[in-house]
């Protein structure tokens, strides 16, 4: 029997065994991790602040609906060219040309008024920022050990989630800030957009200091894990379909129904940024009970409840509640996923792999999010939220079924 006096104590061994696991992080993952904060505070910025200027420079919710398809399909197209270049050359130079080009592809987005201008560059924008994303696992993969793998992989997107809690907090009063100087709304949102776009610049600073030799060149492309990618890739399509239909819309969801400022917005994302990352850090613990697919299942199930409230309630604060749950448990066992899908396939299968799965959520959410930006133009925010509901049901019973006996 467990007396309360044990308690404190095992609560000290798993801090200790948790803190070991940290230190045993490498030099070049440090530096990648490093890159990831300023990369994580310059996306968060920019893309919580980014629809509401194109709200405020007076596009509707259908065009939005196709930039941020633009983007997303553009990641989808450069994702499997991305991973073929990152098998075959080091990472550093490829992020260090792709970083910039991303930047500059942003900036044009905030300065062109444009729908066609908008649209272009930010499918160039997408196929830049897709090297970053689907470097980071096998990356991860080839720079650590079994041992500290899940921390590296769930902290390195904590990181990312907490450099978003100031990118948030900052895009939240930037703004208003900007706006006391005499400009109008829609200058402030696009100054605030042009410092989160150079934040994202800082990242090639440690990036340059990373000592990788390149990965061996194969002759010939083979791929050696088909049947499991296959398995892998099913579930985060169709919960990247379901999140689109409505999450890119979370911040209009608030100013439409609820007539929220942006710099309450800033702090909702800035809180639920922080649940994130408190569920992250936790999840390879619960993992270490209970498996990696379990934990997985378990987060997803819960999460579906708040979705529905979401599309239901008429009340602020519940609505505010029911966004923050949602994301801590939907989100808290993403980085599992990828790690679980990094050992299940040979290892030069995972640069594909990767970027396989970032197509998967990524196509999804852009096809999706087109529709989503219909029905919510047109009919309101309680149809994609129980749509994405019921996505997130399928996604997680085809991950059950198909990796259950898997660990």
């Amino acid at each position: 029997m467990i007396t309360p006096a044990l308690i404190p104590q095992k609560s000290k061994r798993a801090f200790k065994n948790y803190l070991v696991n940290l230190h045993l992080f490498s030099r070049n993952a440090r530096l990648f991790l490093v890159a990831t904060f300023f990369w994580g505070m310059g996306f968060s910025g920019f893309m919580l602040l980014f629809n509401l200027y194109l709200k405020e420079i007076g596009f509707p919710e259908g065009n939005i609906g196709n930039i941020i398809s633009a983007t997303t399909f553009g990641t989808v197209l450069m994702a499997i060219p991305a991973s073929f270049l990152l098998r075959r050359f080091a990472i550093k130079p490829i992020l260090l040309l792709a970083t910039p080009i991303m930047v500059f592809s942003s900036i044009i987005q905030v300065t062109a008024g444009q729908y066609s201008i908008i649209l272009s560059s930010g499918f160039t924008a997408g196929m830049a920022a897709v090297f970053s994303r689907v470097a980071a696992a096998p990356f991860f993969m080839r720079n650590s050990t079994p041992k500290e793998r899940p921390y590296l992989f769930s902290m390195q997107f904590a990181l990312m989630l907490f450099a978003g809690v100031i990118g948030n907090i900052l895009s939240g009063f930037l703004p208003g800030i900007i706006e006391q100087e005499g400009l109008a709304p829609h200058l402030a949102y696009r100054y605030t957009l042009l410092i989160f776009s150079a934040l994202v610049l800082v990242a090639l600073i440690p990036v340059s200091f990373i000592r990788q030799k390149p990965p061996l060149r194969t002759t010939r492309f083979k791929i050696r894990s088909s049947r499991i990618i296959a398995n892998l890739f099913l579930p985060n399509l169709i919960v990247g379909i379901g999140a689109g239909l409505s999450i890119p819309f979370l911040n209009l969801y608030f100013k439409d129904v609820f007539n929220t400022p942006a710099h309450m917005i800033g702090l909702f994302y800035s809180f639920q940024q922080a649940l994130m990352i408190m569920g992250m850090l936790v999840a390879p613990v619960i993992a270490e009970r209970i498996g990696k697919i379990r934990t997985i299942v378990f987060s997803q199930i819960v999460s579906i409840p708040f979705l529905i409230i979401l599309g239901t309630t008429h009340h602020l604060m519940l609505a505010v509640l029911s966004f923050l749950a949602r994301a801590a448990f939907m989100n808290m066992a993403q980085p599992l996923y990828i790690n679980f899908a990094m050992e299940k396939v040979h290892h030069e299968d995972q640069p594909l792999t990767n970027a396989l799965l970032t197509i998967a959520f990524t196509a999804g959410w852009g096809i999706s999010a087109n529709f989503g930006g219909y029905l919510i133009e047109h009919f309101g925010y309680t149809y994609p939220f129980f749509t994405t509901s019921i996505f997130y049901l399928i996604s997680t019973a085809i991950t059950f079924y198909l990796f259950r006996n898997e660990e």
